[in-house]
């Protein structure tokens, strides 16, 4: 029971806290203040949607018996990546991408025996858990909903 607690508090805040950083990013590309090709708040976007579908791959593999998700470069490297894999998709669509995203981690993180397992494994080497994961996600979907309110 208290796990199904903790895992019902960590989705919920997740999920809480997405859609709060998609509601500002949806608002400022509905007021013209997100541009396509320069590197601001959308490529902030980008990067949140990579993060979370990451952790959703490795999520979903370590719940199915597979092994962690690798990344092979380092986080900033992925992060700059993470703009490139998207090009040319406007933020309604990013936000789309990252509601599935959520969804499948939670999906995922639900079918998983222990938040405490190794899902995640960066370039250099630090292994990353599901709760670690998922509380990263929550505090940089916050700290985006949190900057972007004044913007």
């Amino acid at each position: 029971m208290a796990a199904n607690q903790s895992i019902d508090a960590c989705m919920t805040g997740l999920e809480q806290s997405v859609e709060a950083g998609l509601e500002h990013f949806s608002r400022l590309w509905d007021e013209g203040k997100i541009k396509m090709g320069k590197w601001g708040h959308r490529e902030t976007l980008c990067e949140r949607l990579w993060w979370t579908q990451a952790t959703a791959d490795g999520i979903e593999a370590v719940a199915s018996g597979g092994a962690p998700y690798r990344i092979y470069a380092s986080d900033a490297e992925m992060d700059s990546r993470a703009v490139g894999r998207v090009a040319g998709q406007f933020v309604p669509q990013l936000a789309d991408k990252a509601r599935e995203a959520r969804a499948r981690l939670e999906t995922a993180a639900r079918k998983l025996s222990d938040l405490n397992a190794t899902v995640l494994i960066h370039g250099d080497g630090t292994e990353d858990s599901a709760q670690t994961c998922i509380d990263r996600l929550t505090e940089q979907w916050n700290a985006s909903a949190a900057e972007l309110q004044g913007v």
